[in-house]
């Protein structure tokens, strides 16, 4: 099948009617064509699917029919399922694709940052130990050692701008539009002189290139808006575009075609003339949520540049990539596990332990009773936090004895050396999930009513809020760790008082017991116990070993924890942007 190619008829806003014999029949909607072939990605079909359509495909399940089976809707989901679909109308021409608004999510109000499920975790995940939400570590300044970043993929900050539009976009477009674009000058013109006259040349004529559908696609929405017209596509695929105005009886016109054998973007023919004007406006130009993140992620690079030293942050952001590994913990989403090694090579990804528990119970078949889960969910965690092969084994084991399934899951699927602390090969200092990136998430939610640049400068503010706050903590630190780390420490000098420490031949090893026996090794930084290497701080066995040697235990810490980096990583300031004088008009007037 090495080249096969089908058309995808994609159809939405139409709706499905049921006929004699249970045959289903669509009625009504709006239909594009789009050529996939058999080396399509799905995330690449969802993506031309929004350009088409000028909608967020992430909204719509994607459905189709089978040959002559016009009873049974199949889904598309993931590449497989694309291919399948290819594979089953490799005989056809074409294949009929429906786009279906999703269902109303369930309410999953109790689980932050974690994506919907059949099965209600809130009773099934134990509450994360409060070891994982520590708020005043900081960044590592010992090239030896790995900072632990937590990475949770839905609250990002490009996210959160993806998220925030769309939630603008479905409440008011043409308010999105004007808090993007509108800025008073003297002249009293609506668009900022700058930015009409950059978007202006987006479009030049016949002959002009672009790189690829979705770059040519993206300059024609700026020039629409730059020149005050709306338009509608007649054709739009992969390697075709055309385009008239809105605006009935106008000539204008543009026809761009693909290259052969190449992914570019040629403007074959093009009637740059209106009669209309503008008689379409931007209110007439349909906008999606990734392009109006884009836009605003354009301006927001511009003013950022302006007020912080953005070029001293990024030679910090490059020595800490160059000088030390970094782990992130994250979902484990194919998009990061690609991107991760690549951006940050040498870097570690530590997968989300709520996550991947969510994965876990979603991805179980058969009906299980809220005991059972709970307990897989138990040991499971145990599992996660378990420091040594054995003690893991034996968590995973009493899983098997609760479902064979689970535990194939876990050995075959989940790659243990990713979240399994026996296992992993990199730090995380206790962050077995991602849940400190929560702020984000509930200040986009707070600020979810402003227009969209409002909204992202009120979370810049909180942002400055939050680093002066710890600031003014760290200020106010006596001690040589931060103050959460000095409480760890103690608790580690008060259980070391028991131990008994005899020396081997090697001045370096020493043996402890207590109510364990374990080895330690003083060069390397080494309990057997693991919980040295895990923390970053010394364990009560290797505070013991150094108290009988003299030696103090806060030499023995990972810098991270000191109160000097700690003070050293809220030092820098970021500044206020200052707002635009139609913003400031906008929020002196109260709208």
């Amino acid at each position: 099948m090495s080249g096969k190619r089908v058309i995808a008829i994609c159809i939405s806003g139409g709706e499905f009617q049921t006929e004699k014999g249970g045959v289903l029949s669509y009625k009504g909607g709006e239909a594009h064509a789009i050529d996939v072939d058999d080396q399509m990605k799905f995330k690449d079909f969802i993506s031309e699917i929004g350009d088409v359509f000028n909608c967020d495909a992430a909204t719509v399940c994607l459905k189709y029919f089978l040959p002559d089976n016009k009873k049974t809707l199949i889904s598309i989901s993931n590449d497989k399922d694309l291919q399948r679909m290819i594979k089953f109308h490799e005989n056809s021409n074409s294949a009929d694709v429906y786009l279906i608004p999703e269902e109303a999510a369930p309410d999953i109000s109790n689980m932050p940052a974690s994506r919907s499920s059949r099965t209600t975790l809130s009773e099934t995940i134990p509450p994360v130990p409060m070891d994982d939400m520590i708020d005043d570590t900081t960044g590592p300044e010992d090239p030896l050692l790995s900072l632990s970043v937590s990475a949770p993929p839905d609250v990002t900050m490009e996210q959160v701008v993806n998220r925030a539009a769309d939630a603008q976009i479905v409440t008011n477009p043409p308010d999105i539009m004007s808090s993007i674009l509108e800025a008073p000058n003297p002249k009293g013109d609506i668009l900022t002189k700058a930015r009409t006259q950059q978007w202006q040349n987006t479009i030049t004529g016949v002959g002009q290139r672009f790189k690829n559908v979705g770059e040519f696609r993206e300059a024609l929405r700026k020039y629409a808006i730059a020149n005050q017209f709306g338009f509608r596509y007649k054709k739009n695929d992969s390697h075709r575009v055309t385009v008239k105005c809105k605006a009935e009886g106008c000539p204008w016109r543009i026809h761009a075609s693909r290259l052969s054998t190449t992914q570019l973007i040629c403007i074959k023919k093009m009637n740059p003339s209106h009669t209309c004007e503008g008689a379409g406006g931007i209110n007439g130009l349909q906008t999606s949520r990734s392009w109006v993140a884009s836009i605003i992620k354009e301006k927001l690079k511009k003013d950022l540049h302006e007020t912080c030293p953005i070029n001293f942050v990024a030679d910090q952001q490059k020595d800490l990539h160059e000088s030390c590994p970094i782990t992130f913990v994250a979902d484990r989403q194919k998009n990061l596990q690609e991107s991760i090694p690549k951006v940050f090579a040498h870097s570690y990804h530590a997968y989300c332990l709520r996550y991947l528990t969510e994965e876990l119970i979603r991805d179980l078949k058969g009906p299980f009773s809220h005991e059972i889960k709970r307990l897989i969910v138990d040991d499971f965690y145990s599992a996660a936090y378990a420091p040594r092969a054995d003690s893991f084994e034996r968590h995973v084991e009493n899983i098997k004895g609760l479902s064979p399934e689970a535990y194939n899951w876990i050995v075959q699927n989940s790659q243990p050396d990713h979240w399994a602390n026996a296992y992993f090969p990199g730090s995380r200092y206790n962050h077995m999930t991602s849940n400190s990136g929560e702020p984000f998430f509930s200040w986009a939610s707070d600020a979810n009513d402003l227009p969209i640049t409002q909204m992202v400068d009120v979370i810049r503010g909180k942002i400055m809020g939050l680093i002066h706050a710890r600031r003014i903590k760290a200020a106010e630190a006596n001690g040589r760790l931060t103050p959460s780390m000095e409480i760890k420490l103690e608790k580690e000098c008060v259980k070391a008082q028991t131990l008994h420490v005899a020396a081997s031949a090697d001045n370096n090893l020493f043996q402890v017991r207590g109510e364990t026996y374990e080895l330690v090794n003083m060069t390397q930084w080494d309990c057997s116990c693991k919980g040295w290497q895990l923390t970053g701080l010394p364990c009560h066995h290797a505070v013991a070993v150094l108290s009988c040697n003299g030696r103090s235990p806060y030499d023995f810490c990972v810098r991270y924890f000191s109160v000097e980096n700690y003070r050293l990583t809220y030092s820098m300031l970021i500044n206020p942007v200052p707002l635009l004088e139609g913003e400031m008009c906008r929020e002196s007037s109260g709208g």
